[in-house]
């Protein structure tokens, strides 16, 4: 009755009998939620070290074919 009453009142005893002003419910897909931010937030570093490398390897293969474009008109350029 009186556990009633407090759970109208927005109070709750947890596992350990401590009163909360949050459901225990609640408070577990609370924590559970956090994980999965957190795992969500380490994927995306992830992702950002993955795509930072291949924008890097882009880069380098933009500059390589612009050198091998140079090249070939300067060969071409002295040829006339």
């Amino acid at each position: 009755m009186a556990k009633d009453i407090l759970g109208e009142a927005g109070l709750h005893f947890d596992e350990l009998n401590k009163l909360r002003v949050l459901d225990p419910e609640v408070t577990q897909q609370t924590i559970e939620l956090k994980e999965e931010c957190k795992d969500f937030v380490d994927k995306i570093g992830q992702f950002q070290k993955i795509v930072g490398g291949l924008i890097e390897l882009v880069d380098q293969l933009a500059k390589a074919a612009e050198n091998e474009k140079m090249k070939i008109l300067r060969t071409t350029s002295g040829a006339l």
